[in-house]
């Protein structure tokens, strides 16, 4: 038996409608010498069934079952069992072109590449919403330039693109989709590196690993064409975050922990401290919780304890050592005042703010 191409890696989690589109995009591939890994994450719709269906059919899918531990651990248990040179990390309710396995490994292999960027669809209502290219220039990036230009895009934003921000400039907190899904990557630089999600997080995941995968990559090379349909669903677990005050408060408490165990990973592998790129993160989560305990009153909280849970993140170390760095300018506006209340730990004041722009209906938007 020869040596196995590509191993794809899906975790399914309740994607009864959505999954079978996913594996008939991939087994339409016009190439062939894959395997797919199906983690079952403990799924309580027909997910079990369906995906069990195809396996019977088909020998390149193989599944794995499992309770519900969350993405992060689904798609580890589908990294110990994978056995292809190069992954791929696709979600269940999405789907492929029917060239992209093909065309991805020619191209990382071609280029050299331990990892390789793409671009990606955003389909909504059995439509293409809107197409996004990497915002990277395309070709090969060494060592030396993956960290500074790559890695410090996707990990989140700085200080500096603050600055722009206040400035007017629209794209100023503009981040790069991490997702592991528009990347194919060398297994072995997995493997060797002893790389693996990390399970106390529910959400921004992706963030971290692709992180840590970049800082362990020679070469990268970006794509500028798409290939993965990023579906749109009400119910997924990131569109269920979003509206949900108290989950994105312990997700970006989280977060704070996971960025920081990342930072010392990269400085002892090689010596980069990634810091200055998503210390503007934390500020600018710091604002979004401010906005939407303030105006979050369906969580069966009162003003005090709604106020109470803003205060975990705002004071948690790595948010007010962030939002004392700002260097603001001498001329204030719009955009600077609640920042410049957030440097100088004016929580209260910021809450009630935000309560009163609530009432008037103003949105706070990154």
């Amino acid at each position: 038996m020869g040596s196995l191409d590509i191993s794809i890696i899906i975790p399914a989690y309740n994607v009864a409608g959505y999954i079978e589109r996913c594996l008939d995009s991939i087994l339409a591939q016009t190439f062939s010498n894959f395997e797919v890994i199906v983690i079952n994450d403990g799924s309580t719709d027909a997910t079990p069934q369906i995906i069990d269906g195809y396996a019977g059919r088909e020998g390149r899918i193989k599944v794995i079952n499992k309770q519900n531990e969350g993405v992060s651990a689904a798609r580890n248990t589908g990294i110990k069992a994978a056995r292809g040179e190069y992954f791929l990390f696709f979600d269940g309710d999405d789907f492929i072109e029917p060239q992209t396995c093909g065309e991805l490994l020619t191209t990382i292999r071609e280029r050299d590449a331990d990892v390789l960027i793409y671009g990606y669809h955003r389909y909504r209502d059995g439509k293409v919403a809107l197409t996004s290219l990497p915002v990277f220039p395309e070709g090969a990036y060494e060592a030396e330039s993956v960290i500074p230009v790559l890695l410090s895009r996707f990990v989140g934003i700085s200080l500096d693109n603050i600055y722009q921000w206040v400035k007017g400039d629209a794209e100023g907190l503009y981040v790069e989709n991490p997702a592991l899904w528009r990347c194919m990557t060398k297994a072995g630089v997995i493997r060797e590196n002893g790389l693996a999600f990390d399970e106390s997080l529910r959400v921004g995941e992706d963030t971290v690993f692709i992180s840590d995968l970049l800082s362990c990559a020679a070469r990268c090379y970006v794509l500028h064409k798409c290939y993965y349909y990023l579906v749109y669903r009400e119910s997924s677990t990131i569109a269920t975050y979003e509206n949900d005050a108290v989950a994105k408060l312990d997700g970006k408490l989280r977060l704070i922990t996971a960025r920081k165990a990342l930072t010392e990973r990269i400085i002892k592998r090689c010596g980069a401290d990634i810091t200055p790129y998503w210390l503007g993160t934390v500020v600018m989560s710091s604002l979004e919780l401010a906005f939407m305990f303030a105006r979050k009153r369906d969580t069966g909280m009162s003003f005090a304890e709604r106020y109470r849970a803003w205060l975990r993140y705002a004071q948690a170390d790595a948010a007010r050592e962030a939002a004392r760095s700002l260097k603001l300018g001498p001329k204030p506006g719009i955009r600077t005042i609640p920042l410049f209340m957030l440097k100088h730990e004016w929580h209260f004041l910021l809450f009630i703010c935000a309560s009163i722009l609530n009432l008037a209906r103003y949105e706070f938007v990154r």
